[in-house]
C-alpha cells in the first residue's frame, strides 16, 4: 500500500510538471492514474489548474504569471533526470507485482516445456527490464520475472513449486531451508541462492542474453548503477572454526567406526528375507508366515514349538511381517497413480491374511 501512495505522489509531480508546460493531455493522464494509485488522495486543484490551462492560454499576461509560478516550484528538480513512460509500462509492473504464481507471471501453462519458459522470459524480461521500463516498481517485478524464470527453469525448484503452487508460500519454504543451512562465505551465485539476499536479477539478464550492452539501444544500464549505490557494504563472515575443528570434524567418521568395530552387539535370531547368515527357513505356527533363521538347531533348542518364547517370537514375525506389507502395499498405490495396469500383490495379501478390516480400494 505506500508503494502505491509513492507512485501516486510521483504521478502528481509529473501532473504538476505537465501542467507548468502547458500539456493538459498528459496533465490529466497522470492525475487519473494518481487517483487510482491512491483513492484518498486530493486532486480537485490540479483539475481545475488543468481545466484553467485553456484560459490561461488566452490570456498572455496571466499564462506568462502562471508559467513564473510553477516555474519556481520545479526548479529544483530541473537536474532530476526526467523518467518516461506509459500506462501500459505502469499496468504491466502492476500486474506482476500482484500475481502470486510464477507460471501466470511468464503467461504459461503448468505444463509447460523449459524452452517455452526461456521464450517468455526473454520476451518479458525485455519489457520489464528497469532500463526500459522507468515506470515505478519495475526494478521489484523485473527482479519477480527473474525469480519466475529461475524457479521453473531448474527441476527440482519447479517441482518444489508445484507442489506449493504459490510464491509466497514457496519463498517462505526456501527461506526456512536457507536458515538452516550453515552460514558460509560465497564466492560464487548458484539456483540454491536466488532466495536470499545476494540474488541478482540483473545477473540472470547478463547470462540469459550475454554480455552485450546494447540490448536496450545504448542504455546507460542505470539499474546497475542504482542496485549498485542502494547495496550496503557486506560485513566479511568471521570463520570461527579453526584447523583444530575442521580436523576433528574430518576424522569424526573414522573415530565412530572405530568405536563400533568394539562395541558387542548380537544378531536378530531372524529374518523375513532369505541372505547368506539367514538360509533355513522356517514358518510361524499360526498363520503359516516363511522367515528364516541362522542354524536349525541352535533355533529349535533356544524356542522350541509350543514354548511361551516361540509364541512371542512368532508373535513378533507376524508384527514384522505385517509392517513390511503395509509399506509395500503403499508403495504400490504410489505407482499405480501412473499406471492403473500394475499389479498390487502385497495390498492383496493384506487383505488375505485378515490385517486389515476391507477391501483396498485401488
Amino acid at each position: 500500500m505506500d508503494g502505491n501512495k509513492d507512485d501516486a505522489a510521483r504521478c502528481v509531480r509529473i501532473a504538476e510538471e505537465s501542467i507548468a508546460s502547458g500539456d493538459k493531455e498528459r496533465a490529466l493522464r497522470f492525475i487519473n492514474m494518481a487517483k487510482r494509485l491512491n483513492p484518498s488522495l486530493s486532486t480537485d486543484e490540479l483539475t481545475t489548474a488543468c481545466e484553467n490551462l485553456d484560459s490561461v492560454s488566452e490570456n498572455p499576461s496571466l499564462s506568462e504569471n502562471h508559467k513564473a509560478v510553477n516555474h519556481d516550484k520545479v526548479e529544483p528538480k530541473t537536474n532530476e533526470k526526467k523518467e518516461v513512460y506509459t500506462e501500459e509500462n505502469v499496468e504491466l509492473v502492476r500486474s506482476i507485482k500482484r500475481n502470486n504464481d510464477y507460471y501466470t507471471i511468464l503467461g504459461l501453462e503448468k505444463n509447460c516445456s523449459v524452452e517455452e519458459i526461456r521464450k517468455a522470459y526473454r520476451k518479458l524480461s525485455l519489457k520489464v527490464h528497469p532500463d526500459k521500463n522507468k515506470a515505478p516498481g519495475s526494478e521489484e517485478a523485473f527482479k519477480k520475472v527473474s525469480k519466475a524464470f529461475t524457479c521453473l527453469s531448474d527441476g527440482n525448484s519447479r517441482s518444489q513449486y508445484d507442489q506449493v503452487g504459490f510464491v509466497d508460500e514457496f519463498d517462505h519454504i526456501q527461506r526456512q531451508q536457507t536458515t538452516r543451512r550453515p552460514r558460509r562465505r560465497r564466492y560464487t551465485t548458484t539456483r540454491s541462492d536466488f532466495f536470499e539476499d545476494e540474488f541478482d536479477p540483473d545477473e540472470i539478464f547478463r547470462a540469459f542474453f550475454g554480455q552485450q550492452r546494447d540490448v536496450f539501444g545504448g542504455a546507460t544500464r542505470a539499474y546497475r548503477a542504482r542496485q549498485a549505490r542502494a547495496q550496503p557494504p557486506r560485513e566479511e563472515e568471521v570463520n570461527f572454526a579453526g584447523p583444530t575443528c575442521v580436523t576433528m570434524i574430518q576424522i569424526l567418521p573414522f573415530l565412530l567406526l572405530l568405536l563400533l568395530a568394539y562395541l558387542p552387539f548380537s544378531e536378530p535370531d531372524y529374518s523375513l528375507h532369505k541372505s547368506q547368515s539367514y538360509q533355513v527357513p522356517k514358518t510361524t505356527e499360526n498363520m503359516e508366515i516363511s522367515f528364516y533363521v541362522r542354524s536349525s538347531p541352535a533355533f529349535d533348542e533356544k524356542y522350541p514349538l509350543g514354548s511361551s518364547a516361540r509364541a512371542n517370537l512368532d508373535a513378533s514375525v507376524i508384527k514384522e511381517y505385517r509392517s513390511f506389507l503395509f509399506q509395500s502395499c503403499r508403495i504400490e498405490l504410489q505407482r499405480r497413480r501412473w499406471n492403473k495396469k500394475l499389479p498390487t500383490p502385497h495390498c492383496n495379501e493384506l487383505h488375505d491374511r485378515g490385517f486389515v478390516d476391507r477391501q483396498i480400494p485401488i
